[in-house]
């Protein structure tokens, strides 16, 4: 695969690895916007783009300058579109995903919501302890609407107390595996948002 020769329709293979994205963004400045976008574009290939100075090219031996229009969209002119903003760096993954998780304790969901909405396009860690923070704090306001229901046959005290218990002990864990950039899903919380993190196979055994 030549990166000098690819196209912006190419770019839509999700297949294609940070590495080769790195090259064709050396060899193709036109394409850089679009290299952004694509799920292969962790953090750091991103910050090494926006580093890179306009319009450079890569030292490949007999590459050719490229000549030609860059696509709709990404040229100067009037009808310029929308640039994407670019993934969210690993410091401010492990930041973000903390302050997530450790707001719950104090605004319960609207911290995990916020988050979750602001960079849930920008990163795919974000996105997947959002949707687990959120699945566990709405969880814990139906368990604790329900305890307060029960307060009348005085089980309810027992487990409003359980909730408010076990929901600092996982926003704690959740915080902390965070701070690793590891999506955790919150134990007895009830899936209302698909976290997609892969469940270790049955039976599996690890070394």
């Amino acid at each position: 695969m030549n990166p000098s020769n690819m196209s912006a329709d190419d770019l839509n293979d999700p297949t294609i690895d940070a590495e080769t994205l790195r090259q064709i963004a050396l060899a193709r400045p036109d394409l850089r916007g679009l290299i952004l976008q694509h799920p292969n574009c962790h953090a750091e290939l991103a910050n090494f783009i926006e580093n890179l100075p306009e319009g450079s090219q890569s030292g490949y031996p007999g590459e050719q300058a490229y000549s030609g229009h860059p696509p709709y969209g990404y040229g100067a002119g009037p009808y310029m579109s929308y640039a994407p903003q670019p993934p969210v760096s690993i410091s401010d993954e492990k930041t973000w995903g903390v302050l997530m998780h450790v707001g719950s304790l104090f605004i319960g969901f609207l911290a995990p919501l916020i988050v979750w909405l602001i960079y849930r396009e920008r990163s795919q860690t974000l996105d997947q302890q959002g949707r687990t923070a959120l699945n566990w704090q709405i969880s814990a306001l139906i368990y604790a609407i329900v305890s307060s229901v029960l307060m009348i046959v005085l089980v309810g005290f027992f487990t409003i107390f359980a909730v408010a218990i076990l929901d600092i002990v996982f926003c704690i864990i959740a915080a902390v595996k965070a701070g690793d950039r590891e999506a955790w899903r919150y134990p007895l919380s009830i899936p209302f948002f698909q976290d997609n993190i892969e469940s270790p196979p049955q039976n599996a055994q690890y070394y």
